[in-house]
This record gives C-alpha cells, structure tokens and sequence, in this order.
C-alpha cells in the first residue's frame, strides 16, 4: 500500500517478488490488458512500459484484487473472459512501489548525476524521508554486521508485528523515536558497514535533504 518499514525493508522486497512472480504466472503476457492515455499506440503485453505502469500498482495496491481474479472459476465456455482480463495501471505509484521494493534497483535513483533539488522533490512525490532514503542504501550495500542496537530493535518490532507498536512506557523515548522514524536523520553520522559507493550515496543524498532531520 506504499508504506516502507525501515527495519523490514529485505522482508519487503521479498513479498514483493512473491507477488510478481504470482501475477507473472497467472496472467502470462496474453491474458490481460492496460490502457495507456498518454500513448496512442496499440496495447503491446510485452512493452516493458506497459507492463512496468500496471504491474508494480496491482501488486501492491490492489493485491486482493488481483487474487480474487487469478482463483475466479468461469464455465468452460466463458473461459476466453481469463484472457481478457483489464488491470488499471497508475505511472506515479507504480514508481513508488519499483523504487521501494524491487530489490535490484532500489538505489538506482540515489545515483550521481540527478539534480539535487530535482531528487528531492523526487523523493518526496514517492513519500520517501532521509530516514528510508538511508535505511535502503544501507541495507542494499550493508558490508558487515549492524548494530546490536538495530538487530535488538527490530526483533522487538518482530514480536509486536501483529499488533500496536510498542509505547513510550514500554520503551525507553530514544529508543521509541527510532522505532517510529528508524536509525537515520540527516545530521547522523555515514554507517561504517556499506561499501564505498553506499557512503558515497549516502552523503549524497544527505546532501540532498540537507539538515532539515526528514524521517
């Protein structure tokens, strides 16, 4: 639904996968279809386009949907309704949903060479703070061990993920701070567990939210 935890974001990407995966396999590229109202052209199912602005926008968005059509029972002779199946597709949230959870080009977008005013507004129209910004970098160049600090927290979130957050009574109020808004602000230190490139990215993009301590 766009949300990102900071200590959950590998469990994310993996849902995530799953539910391609799901959609690839019980709407092959032949049995559904998208209308594009910026494109004149003819619907293509193996536009990459195409696919990219409906796909990742079901799968996380309507999910429920998309379950409910892929195990819907039809006569035999209406079976030709399975192959003509219409998913709605949405350009900026499917955006979002790429850069959040599909792992292999999560920090694509933090790269050098964007506009820094240009990636943060960016970064705000997917709904992405510092403190996410800096929680994917360092997980997706993480080189070494986090900190107990971190591992600690996030087997207590663990324990309470089926329910409300722990409250400030139950935890120490730095601790419950980053519980909410994760381990990172922009006056933070650079993590000495990310490689090179991953400190580099994160200085970068540091830069880019300057000290204004987005979470």
């Amino acid at each position: 639904n766009g949300d990102l935890d900071h200590f959950f974001i590998r469990e994310h990407c993996a849902i995530y996968s799953w539910r391609e995966a799901f959609f690839s396999k019980h709407f092959p590229n032949n049995s559904w279809f998208t209308v594009d109202f910026d494109n004149e052209d003819e619907f293509d199912p193996e536009d990459a386009i195409q696919q990219f602005i409906t796909i990742p926008y079901q799968i996380t968005r309507h999910f429920d949907r998309v379950v409910a059509l892929a195990s819907a029972k039809v006569n035999a002779e209406l079976s030709w309704l399975k192959m003509q199946t219409y998913f709605e597709g949405n350009v900026l949230l499917s955006c979002e949903a790429e850069s959040k959870y599909k792992w292999k080009g999560m920090t694509v977008d933090f790269e050098e060479g964007d506009d820094a005013q240009e990636m943060g507004t960016y970064c705000e129209d997917i709904n992405l703070g510092f403190s996410k910004v800096a929680h994917m970098i360092a997980e997706v160049h993480q080189t070494g061990p986090k900190k107990l600090e971190e591992m600690a927290l996030k087997a207590v979130l663990l324990r309470h993920i089926s329910c409300d957050l722990p409250t400030p009574d139950y935890l120490p109020t730095k601790i419950y701070k980053k519980a909410v808004n994760g381990m990172y602000n922009a006056e933070c230190d650079t993590p000495d567990n990310i490689s090179v490139e991953g400190k580099e990215m994160f200085e970068r993009m540091r830069n880019v939210f300057g000290n204004n301590n987005s979470s």
